[in-house]
């Protein structure tokens, strides 16, 4: 069985509270007491500051990394976009300097499965079934986007993932309509200034063309996107295919989608096990399973399934809310960890749930909890222990999720060597203190707005609290405009 307690690289709670006891007579003022900013080592772009050299310091450090474990007071010394040192004290000069004292510091959050270009259409399928949804979401309103429509959804959607601590994204893409359609797609994640993997996707104005046992091959764009947009996987911005896979096309075009993406070396991903068992099954006959495939949803799955998944080194996205609203089942996260898979922790989508990790990832334990707990409570009985432990939730939102997207080396952890992507959660707010335990705050306590410092490889996207990205305020009024015509259009508004 996978562990469900996360690794011993924390302070106990006792040798925290000792420490940090003066903490706790601190006001609800804000958790920046003092920066020091440098104009020749700042360099000022359009989605935020970039410091050549940046050191954050005095703050809780929740580092994800067994090696470099939990400080409760330590120092994070950036250069060039890399982390270049983690301590109690960092001894540097000429480095902007932000002091972060009463904070905690963590990885940025990884949202393994996000369709961001739905932004535009927040909050309007809440009380939808999954058959609901891919009528007329997939089978109507993607139909009505135009490429400016996509920028503006991309755009939106990742900067509000920012705003709530997320830096990476895989970015599920299926309104691949045209090749302009994808091209505004992915320069409205870069103008946000996020780390994403571009899963592109099939388009989205045909659902029974494309969702249907189709016989449509995927997209010949993606090619072009690989040599003209992804000339390099090692960016802020890298390619991945988002497949229809078993459940929705046919073996013929499976085979071939898979095929493709392996020829180009990029990463996959599909919805699978949301309306029944069986996929896994299909991909191992057709010996195409693999490490590079990332499986969403999987509620229905069997358990031989998610053994395959594990054996063969995949991994699962499990979207709670979107999942247990929309009658897939309930989340397989447990099934997922038991059996040696990759687990991680997606959003989905914003049209019918909330959009940030906090949720999500709270959900996603505390309904896996109930279910481990269920036989013990049917037996009368009182649990002795909760299934998995703060620090492993707060791996599933991180590290986890960067391992499941390929990006394990580059972030996940604040480790030296990666790139900078980093959150610092006021500790110091009225939801959030007295911070007994860092990671518990995290993870149980803190929310979106107690976000008030993002770093997105190494670049300051989000500062006291204020998103630094200068698009979106010369965007805000087409962005909602977008929205709007799109339902109106779909007959979803009048």
């Amino acid at each position: 069985m996978a562990k469900r307690r996360g690794s011993n690289d924390s302070v106990s709670r006792r040798d925290y509270l000792t420490g940090s006891a003066a903490a706790l007579s601190l006001s609800v003022a804000g958790c920046l007491n003092s920066t020091s900013r440098s104009d020749s080592n700042t360099n000022l772009g359009s989605t935020g500051e970039n410091p050549d050299r940046l050191i954050l310091r005095n703050g809780t450090v929740v580092s994800v990394d067994p090696s470099v474990g939990v400080l409760e007071q330590g120092d994070i010394y950036v250069e060039d976009g890399e982390i270049v040192e983690v301590a109690g004290t960092v001894e540097t000069s000429d480095a902007t300097e932000f002091d972060v004292e009463g904070s905690v510091v963590v990885p940025g959050f990884v949202n393994s499965h996000l369709h961001t270009w739905q932004a535009g259409v927040r909050g309007i399928a809440g009380n939808w079934t999954f058959s609901e949804y891919l009528e007329t979401m997939l089978g109507e309103v993607s139909s009505h986007y135009g490429p400016e429509d996509a920028y503006l959804g991309n755009l939106f959607g990742a900067v509000e993932q920012i705003n709530a601590g997320t830096t990476t994204i895989l970015d599920w893409f299926h309104i691949a309509n045209s090749p302009e359609h994808s091209d505004r797609a992915v320069d409205g994640l870069a103008d946000a200034g996020i780390r994403a993997v571009f899963a592109h996707g099939p388009p989205g104005d045909d659902g029974a063309k494309w969702w249907e046992a189709s016989t449509a091959s995927h997209p010949e764009d993606i090619e072009r996107l690989h040599e003209e947009r992804f000339p390099a996987d090692d960016d802020r911005l890298t390619l991945a295919m988002g497949i229809r896979g078993p459940d929705y096309a046919t073996n013929e075009v499976v085979e071939e989608d898979i095929a493709r993406a392996r020829e180009m070396d990029i990463p996959i991903s599909l919805h699978a096990g949301s309306l029944g068992s069986g996929a896994v099954y299909k991909l191992e006959e057709l010996g195409l399973l693999g490490d590079d495939l990332n499986f969403v949803h999987g509620n229905r799955f069997e358990d031989e399934e998610f053994e395959l998944i594990g054996e063969t080194g995949g991994s699962l996205s499990t979207t709670p809310q979107v999942e247990m609203q929309m009658g897939m089942g309930m989340p397989a996260l447990g099934k997922a960890m038991d059996a040696g898979a990759i687990p991680t922790v997606g959003v989905d989508i914003v049209s019918n749930v909330s959009g940030d990790m906090f949720t999500q990832t709270r959900s996603a334990v505390q309904v896996q909890r109930g279910l481990d707990n269920r036989p013990t409570v049917d037996a009368g009985e009182q649990i002795s222990e909760v299934s998995i432990d703060a620090h492993r939730a707060l791996e599933l939102a991180t590290i986890d999720g960067a391992r499941a997207l390929g990006l394990d080396d580059r972030v996940g952890s604040i480790t030296p060597g990666k790139r900078a992507d980093l959150v610092v959660i006021d500790g110091e707010d009225i939801n959030t203190m007295p911070v007994n335990d860092p990671v518990e705050t995290v993870i149980f306590q803190a929310g979106v707005g107690n976000v008030d410092t993002v770093l997105v490889d190494g670049t300051v996207v989000k500062r006291d609290g204020d998103l630094l990205n200068e698009t979106i305020g010369a965007e805000r009024e087409q962005f909602v405009e977008s929205g709007q015509r799109i339902l109106r259009e779909s007959g979803l508004a009048d």
